[in-house]
């Protein structure tokens, strides 16, 4: 693997080259609902969120947990569609 600016890796399969990224983001949001219940939802954009109620996004190892719970089907997502995608693909014949 090859290290191109420090925080995209390039994958290079037969020729090809597949960027791999992640990007986490964690924001301050204006909430109508008091029951935040922690859960990841897949979001409209299609990542994935959870929301932290302010005491818990407080706290390092709850914070941690909830990055990386959203982390998780993010990248099975992303593998999955991957996978589905070269899958699809005829083989070059040489």
């Amino acid at each position: 693997m090859k290290k191109q600016d420090g925080a995209t890796q390039l994958i290079r399969i037969g020729g090809r080259a597949y960027r791999v990224r992640t990007q986490v983001v964690v924001e301050e949001v204006d909430c109508d609902d008091p029951g935040v219940d922690g859960e990841v939802r897949r979001a409209a954009d299609g990542g994935f969120e959870v929301l932290l109620s302010a005491e818990d996004a407080t706290s390092i190892d709850r914070s941690e947990q909830a990055i990386l719970g959203t982390c998780w089907p993010a990248m099975r997502t992303a593998l999955a569609e991957h996978l589905h995608a070269v899958s699809k693909k005829k083989p070059k014949t040489r």
